[in-house]
């Protein structure tokens, strides 16, 4: 068999096994290329995510409530967070244990109820859509098949918007504090995403077996192709070559 058949061959081959591939690998390209990510995919025009400011005076009122917190359990950290109740301090414990709210201006830490996370994330969205939905979640079901809004996270509230992306902000079931902002744009960027680097699972694993696969045989197809090229190349120049010799 000639090395142009047998190259052809290996080519046809390997072009039914990575053609599929390759298409997503370009059509995730253009989907990266065109989407605006910051603006739409991360949803800057829409969401601005919580800043906390605590207010004067705060750590003479929260000084008891924080060190009967502290004495609890084994404390491994404390943290500024905003929540519906306004800023607070997070107190978190090693194994497991459930964190403390501490409200940075001395009151009763209540856990947030679907009016107060309605009107938290109200002051969170910067669109033009009003809100459509409100619902505590203990699991957030995926998009499209692979996707996963919140990343497996569950025990959140979801609050929906009319926009035209659709866009829905996260708050921590427990504690109404921000988790994350999504919307159709971020679903789609994702899901290509995810075709694109072939991690179906967790969509960060971009250097993953299925991957490596795929990029070399998809760079054995473009060295046959090459190889085909060159042939065809010589072929043409022979035709030409011998033409010339009999004219």
């Amino acid at each position: 068999m000639s090395l142009s058949a047998s190259t052809f061959r290996i080519h046809r081959w390997l072009g039914w096994l990575v053609g599929l591939q390759v298409l997503i690998w370009v059509a995730g390209g253009v989907v990266f290329s065109l989407v605006p990510f910051t603006s739409w995919v991360k949803g800057g025009d829409t969401v601005k995510p919580p800043s906390v400011v605590l207010p004067a005076g705060w750590a003479e009122r929260v000084t008891s409530t924080l060190q009967s917190a502290a004495s609890r359990a084994d404390v491994v950290g404390i943290a500024a967070v905003a929540t519906p109740q306004g800023p607070a301090l997070r107190v978190s414990y090693q194994a497991g244990q459930d964190t403390v709210i501490v409200p940075a201006d001395g009151t009763v830490w209540t856990p947030p109820d679907a009016a107060a996370v309605r009107r938290f994330a109200i002051s969170l969205y910067q669109g033009w859509g009003t809100v459509t939905s409100v619902e505590r979640l203990s699991k957030v079901p995926p998009r499209l098949g692979i996707v996963a809004e919140t990343g497996g996270r569950g025990d959140v509230w979801r609050v929906g918007f009319d926009d035209a992306l659709a866009t829905r902000i996260y708050l921590n079931g427990q504690t109404g504090e921000f988790v994350t902002s999504r919307n159709e744009a971020w679903i789609w960027y994702d899901f290509f995403w995810r075709l694109h680097i072939m991690d179906y699972a967790g969509g960060e694993d971009f250097n993953g077996t299925l991957l490596r696969i795929a990029s070399v045989t998809a760079f054995g197809l473009i060295v046959a192709g090459v190889i085909l090229a060159v042939l065809a190349a010589r072929r043409r120049w022979r035709v030409l070559h011998k033409a010339a010799r009999n004219a």
